[in-house]
């Protein structure tokens, strides 16, 4: 602290010594972070005690990720929500077009042009929500059908191909057939519209590009490609 002591023709400055103790630490709010799975998402999420004791508290029995908890994905209701990704596709460019080729026919600035421009179509449709940390999409059937505050299925899937369109397929994949991958996806939607039904072991809708004319090389696997993380190419 300094204060100030006024004369006739000066100012006096008194010094003063401030003693700095260290802020003592509640041990219970800094502990290693620990991963946990979403219940309904998947996504793995490494929390440190005070937001893990918040998910905890709002999940229940089962672990839900603060995304999916702040948009009630944790309730019944869920059972209307389609988790849809084209993350597979984004690895597709990852691996084949870029990390392992030898002349490269993408860069890393062109790949996440092409994941924000599809991010961008997505979130003009309001029943679809994306988590940037997952590279999912959340699409509420619950706001789908044919009453008149409904808007029709046809939007989904309208808004869908045009996010395929974001992503320069056939420029980039020459013998691609977007046909059998529209059809992928259309035969999945309308199930899922009519029925909510998903496989067992698939719950979440992410088409790759197997059996559309895309090659897949021995590096490379249409399967493990599902699960590609934006951690690959964002750090």
């Amino acid at each position: 602290m300094t204060g100030f002591n006024q004369g006739n023709d000066k100012t006096l400055i008194d010094s003063q010594t401030v003693v700095l103790s260290p802020k003592k630490v509640d041990k219970g709010e800094l502990s290693e972070k620990i991963y946990y799975e979403c219940f309904f998402c998947g996504k793995r999420s490494g929390l440190y005690t005070a937001e893990r004791r918040l998910c905890e508290k709002l999940s229940g029995d089962k672990f839900y990720c603060s995304f999916c908890l702040r948009h009630n994905l944790h309730q019944k209701s869920n059972r209307n929500v389609l988790v849809l990704s084209l993350r597979s596709i984004f690895a597709y460019y990852y691996y084949e077009k870029y990390l392992y080729t030898a002349n490269r026919e993408l860069w890393i600035s062109e790949i996440m042009d092409y994941i924000d421009a599809h991010e961008s179509v997505g979130l003009k449709n309001p029943v679809f929500v994306y988590d940037t940390d997952s590279f999912l999409w959340f699409i509420d059937f619950s706001k789908v059908g044919k009453s008149g505050k409904k808007i029709r299925v046809n939007e989904v899937l309208k808004t869908i191909i045009n996010m395929l369109v974001c992503l320069n397929l056939e420029h980039h994949i020459p013998s691609v057939k977007t046909g059998k991958l529209y059809h992928k996806i259309y035969d999945a939607i309308m199930k899922f519209y009519r029925n909510r039904y998903r496989p067992e072991d698939k719950r979440m809708l992410i088409p790759t590009l197997k059996d559309c004319g895309a090659w897949e090389s021995k590096k490379f696997s249409f399967d493990w490609s599902r699960d590609f993380l934006p951690d690959k190419i964002y750090g």
